[in-house]
C-alpha cells in the first residue's frame, strides 16, 4: 500500500521528501526526563534514561552530556531580599560564619517637663535576633521609668528569650523563658516558661504576619505578700510587619498570657519613619490590660511614646 502512494511520484521522477535528524531539535522532554531521573539519586536509571536519550537521538550526544553537567552543578539556595531574586550560583565550600544572619533595634524615648510640674520619663526597648541555621536566636529587653515631682510614679523592666526551629520555610516550633518587674503593677515579678509552635502567615516583600501558640508555667509575686503563686498558662503572641512605602512602616506586636492568678493582654502599635539607612523616628502606643490585678491596682495601663530607633 505504501509502495503504491509513492507510485507516482517515482514516476514522475520526484524522490520523496525525508526530514534528516540533523533538523530537529533536542526536546524539552529530554531534559525533563533527565533532571527526573537525577533526583531519584539512582546511578542506573540516571544511566539508562541518558542512554536511551542518545539512542533517540545520536546527533545531539554532546548536547545530552552538557545537559547532565549543568544539572549536576550544586547550587546555593535563593536568599531572597525584598524585591530582588538572586540566581542560584555554584557552591562555595570556603569557611562561614557562625551566625549566619543577625539583625537588631534600639528604641530610646524620654520626655522632661519643668513648672508647675516636674516630671520625667525614660523608656528604653531592644530586640535582637540570631540566625544560625535552622534556628534563631531571639532576645527581647525593655525598661521604663518615671518621676512627678521627685517621686516614682513608674519603674519596670523585663526580659525574655525564646529559641525557635524552623521545621519548614513556614512554621517553627519554639522554647520561651521570661522574666518582668514592675513596682507599681501589684505584681512585683512576672516570670514564664513555656514550649509552643508558630507559623508565618503572611511573608512578602512588604508584609508578614508571625504567630505562635503552646502551653507553658507562670510565676508571680504579689506585693507586699509573701510567697509566689504559680500557674499553668498559654502562652500566645503575633507579630505584624507592614512597609507601607519605601520610608513609613507600621508594627503592631501582640502578646496573651492566660492563667489561673491573672491574664494579659498586652499589644502595641508603632508608626516609624526613616531618618537614614539605620535611624527610624516615630510614635507607639503601649496597652497592658491585667484582668485581675493585686492591691485594688488599675487594670488597664497606656502609653504614648515618641520615639528614636537604631535598626542594624
Amino acid at each position: 500500500m505504501f509502495d503504491l502512494l509513492l507510485a507516482p511520484a517515482i514516476a514522475g521522477g520526484a524522490a520523496p521528501a525525508i526530514i534528516t535528524p540533523d533538523v530537529e531539535e533536542l526536546p524539552r522532554a529530554v531534559h525533563r526526563m533527565i533532571s527526573a531521573a537525577m533526583n531519584t539519586h539512582d546511578p542506573a536509571q540516571v544511566d539508562a534514561v541518558i542512554a536511551a536519550a542518545k539512542m533517540a537521538y545520536p546527533q545531539h550526544a554532546a548536547k545530552i552530556d552538557a545537559v547532565v553537567e549543568d544539572l549536576s552543578l550544586p547550587v546555593e539556595p535563593l536568599r531572597i531580599q525584598p524585591l530582588v531574586v538572586p540566581a542560584p550560583k555554584p557552591a562555595r565550600f570556603g569557611g562561614a560564619h557562625y551566625w549566619e544572619d543577625r539583625n537588631g533595634e534600639i528604641s530610646l524615648s524620654a520626655a522632661e517637663t519643668k513648672g508647675n510640674t516636674d516630671t520625667l520619663f525614660l523608656g528604653l526597648h531592644g530586640k535582637l535576633n540570631l540566625k544560625r541555621r535552622s534556628q534563631i536566636h531571639r532576645l527581647e529587653t525593655y525598661a521604663n521609668m518615671a518621676e512627678a515631682n521627685g517621686v516614682d510614679s513608674q519603674n519596670n523592666w523585663g526580659a525574655s528569650y525564646q529559641l525557635d526551629t524552623l521545621w519548614t520555610d513556614a512554621y517553627f516550633g519554639y522554647v520561651r523563658g521570661s522574666f518582668a518587674r514592675d513596682d507599681f503593677a501589684g505584681f512585683e515579678t512576672d516570670a514564664f516558661a513555656g514550649v509552643g509552635a508558630g507559623a508565618y502567615l503572611i511573608q512578602g516583600a512588604a508584609m508578614t504576619l508571625r504567630s505562635e501558640f503552646g502551653p507553658g508555667y507562670r510565676f508571680l509575686d504579689i506585693a507586699k505578700k509573701e510567697g509566689t503563686v504559680g500557674s499553668i498558662g498559654l502562652y500566645g503572641a503575633a507579630e505584624f510587619d507592614w512597609l507601607i512605602d519605601e520610608d513609613w512602616t507600621l508594627e503592631l506586636d501582640t502578646k496573651v498570657n492566660f492563667s489561673g492568678p491573672t491574664s494579659t493582654v498586652h499589644p502595641t502599635l508603632r508608626m516609624n519613619a526613616d531618618v537614614s539607612d539605620h535611624v527610624q523616628a516615630g510614635v507607639s502606643y503601649d496597652v497592658r490590660y491585667e484582668s485581675n490585678p493585686p492591691l485594688k491596682s488599675e487594670s488597664l495601663d497606656r502609653i504614648l511614646r515618641f520615639n528614636v530607633k537604631y535598626k542594624y
